[in-house]
């Protein structure tokens, strides 16, 4: 799946968005690893963290001009806690339900109509009530992310799309 993840980013001008309630647990996780990775945001990347309402950062995606659109958000697949998968967003509202389905699912159709890929990271959540802490497993796969995300961007693997020579579809 890391693999997977790299191969997606690679080579592109990227966005990631993180979407998530921190007031909610584990529906915190996409925010919080969107804050972590602010510093990071450049030519290359755009980091947004869109709490809970991911709508309202179209404008900044389709004026950034992306190649690839990652959501990072907590949704329950029926995994273990913890338990990460890169799915499209087109297959979101077939395959996997989200408390922001409609939104994300809509947001994938506009950025694809605009030529932009679009991917959801999708954390399997354990608690995601009000006032309680995020679980510790979702606590580390968010470390584990934001470590691996770091790196990514780090190693200049994404490049400003008009110099990347092509576009590569996984």
């Amino acid at each position: 799946m890391t693999a997977k993840l790299s191969d997606l980013l690679k080579g592109k001008k990227a966005a990631i968005v993180g979407v998530g309630n921190r007031l909610r647990g584990d529906d915190g996780v996409g925010s919080v690893i969107a804050e972590q990775l602010q510093p990071l945001e450049g030519e290359h990347v755009l980091i947004i963290d869109a709490e809970t309402v991911p709508e309202n950062f179209l404008g900044n995606l389709l004026e950034a001009k992306p190649e690839v659109v990652l959501f990072i958000d907590a949704v329950d697949f029926k995994g273990e806690v913890g338990e990460w998968v890169l799915v499209p967003l087109s297959a979101l509202a077939d395959k996997i339900p989200s408390t922001h389905t409609a939104s994300l699912k809509l947001l994938g159709q506009i950025l694809e109509n605009n030529g932009v890929e679009s991917w959801l990271l999708a954390i399997q959540p354990r608690q995601i009530g009000f006032g309680i802490p995020m679980s510790e497993e979702v606590a580390s796969t968010a470390h584990q992310l934001v470590q691996m995300l770091t790196k990514l961007i780090n190693r200049r693997n994404f490049q400003p799309a008009e110099m990347s020579g092509e576009v590569l579809w996984g």
